[in-house]
């Protein structure tokens, strides 16, 4: 399958507006991963390139939601950084004739730069990190697999929502991930029991494929939102997840976009090993998401760690 020439700027706008010990010192650093520092600086000069040049961030700047934009290029470098990492450890790579075409496919460093929201000089940066990620998810396709046990809760009560009462259930499961069974069933929602391949949900579910259903460690409690157009939120135990598995040569062909999410879901392990701060003045890191959040109140999901994970 050849990949179109057209880097996923679109995307941006969904992204912004929907919703310490040793190492980096965090007062100089607007996020670290791992050992690696992401500069204060650095982002703030991006900050600065983008409400001087792009005519969003100033119509931002005058709502006074700047913060959304910062957030967003706090998230790019963090994502740039993870994709390093596993870059080094999953032996894949960006070829440079192919971020050069990606590039002048989309018009251009500079068109690049205003429609994505980047300064020109870190171009180059998105365009290898877009590359890097679809391999990334080609290697797992045919080789990776979860299976999920749990159940989907939705309907909001008077204070207590489908989120509210989602997170009640997972910590519960957390607690007894033995138990899982019985505790969704005594709670009166029907079982979800199922074993899930990545391949075959991003080819017939691409929304729930690219969650942290398929990032999660084993035993691991995932509470999210499959999908913003259905209603209900996703209680999952992973009781497994296999990724030992040949992969099938013969792999689907699978939408670009979709694939480009799917990478981005494969740096969940790495950024859970390594560790991902983020300066409180940018929020706190939301791992569900692979984003920074304002607040902890602002967590688009949980995932919650049982003594599986724990022991």
């Amino acid at each position: 399958m050849r990949r179109p020439i057209a880097l996923f700027t679109a995307l941006l706008a969904g992204l912004v507006l929907a919703g310490c010990g040793s190492g980096p010192s965090q007062v100089h650093s607007a996020a670290i991963v791992g050992d690696r520092s992401v500069p204060l600086d650095d982002v703030q000069q991006e900050i600065d390139w983008l409400l001087d040049n792009v005519p969003q961030a100033q119509q931002a700047q005058r709502q006074n939601k700047v913060d959304m934009y910062a957030r967003e290029v706090v998230r790019g470098r963090v994502i740039h950084e993870l994709a390093q990492i596993a870059a080094k450890r999953e032996g894949v790579r960006a070829d440079r004739a192919e971020v050069d075409e990606l590039i002048r496919g989309s018009g251009g460093a500079e068109e690049v730069s205003r429609s994505a929201g980047v300064e020109p000089g870190r171009v180059r940066d998105l365009a290898s990190d877009q590359v890097v990620l679809q391999e990334l998810a080609r290697k797992y396709l045919g080789s990776l697999s979860v299976d999920l046990l749990g159940t989907v809760i939705s309907g909001d009560e008077p204070g207590n929502s489908a989120k509210e009462k989602a997170t009640a259930l997972g910590r519960q499961i957390a607690d007894d991930p033995d138990g899982a069974r019985a505790t969704v069933r005594e709670a009166g929602h029907q079982l979800v029991d199922e074993e899930l391949d990545f391949a075959e949900t991003l080819q017939n579910d691409p929304e729930l494929a690219t969650t942290a259903v398929f990032g999660s460690q084993q035993g691991t409690v995932v509470v999210v939102q499959p999908s913003r157009q259905r209603a209900g939120w996703l209680v999952g135990l992973v009781t497994e997840r296999r990724t030992d598995e040949q992969a099938d040569a013969a792999a689907p062909q699978v939408n670009p976009e979709y694939l480009y999410f799917a990478g981005l879901r494969m740096l969940q392990p790495v950024a859970e090993d390594v560790g991902v701060r983020i300066n409180p003045r940018y929020g706190v890191w939301d791992e569900a998401a692979l984003a920074p959040a304002p607040d902890e109140d602002e967590l688009t999901g949980k995932l919650l760690r049982s003594r599986t994970v724990n022991s």
